[in-house]
């Protein structure tokens, strides 16, 4: 494809059967760019895994030109998982899949690594707050539960820093 391909007019949609071949295949491409810190078995999931995230999930593709370079998965309000094509990325594909989601949604969660700042800042900038902190199972490293929530009811919780001072 070519590249200003990915400038061109864009269409969301519900994703098909048809589409599942080229969203494991943007999962795959995009997960050899993850973050360096992560292990290697953890940047290259197995071929099995990444269908068992997405059962139950609303799949929303980004349709540029008529290629598929992303794609959003929704379990109820929980981001399960958002890639776009790494050869797509850096033309708002992200954004504009992440906007049509908060459109349709009061609240919603998602897992992050604490480490991948690129996406720790992008949720930052569209609202999303720190909930909680966990160790990521399958990676080992730490990660964030964010929350964002239509009505700006999540806010983040308040550091030591931020507390107010005991008498």
């Amino acid at each position: 494809m070519r590249e200003n391909a990915f400038r061109k007019a864009t269409m969301i949609r519900a994703a098909t059967p048809e589409d599942m071949p080229v969203i494991l295949e943007i999962w795959r491409r995009a997960a050899r760019t993850a973050p360096p810190f992560l292990p290697e078995d953890a940047r290259q999931p197995a071929g099995e895994t990444i269908p068992l995230r997405l059962p139950d999930c609303a799949i929303q593709v980004l349709d540029a030109d008529g290629h598929v370079v992303g794609f959003a998965a929704m379990r109820e309000d929980h981001l399960e998982a958002l890639f776009v094509d790494p050869k797509a990325q850096g033309y708002g594909h992200g954004s504009e899949l992440m906007a049509r989601t908060m459109a349709v949604h009061d609240r919603i969660t998602l897992r992050v690594h604490s480490r991948n700042v690129r996406a720790v800042s992008f949720y930052r900038r569209l609202g999303f707050h720190a909930l909680d902190e966990a160790v990521d199972p399958l990676s080992g490293e730490p990660e964030i539960l964010m929350i964002w929530s239509r009505e700006g009811q999540c806010r983040p919780r308040a550091s030591r820093e931020d507390a107010p001072p005991e008498n």
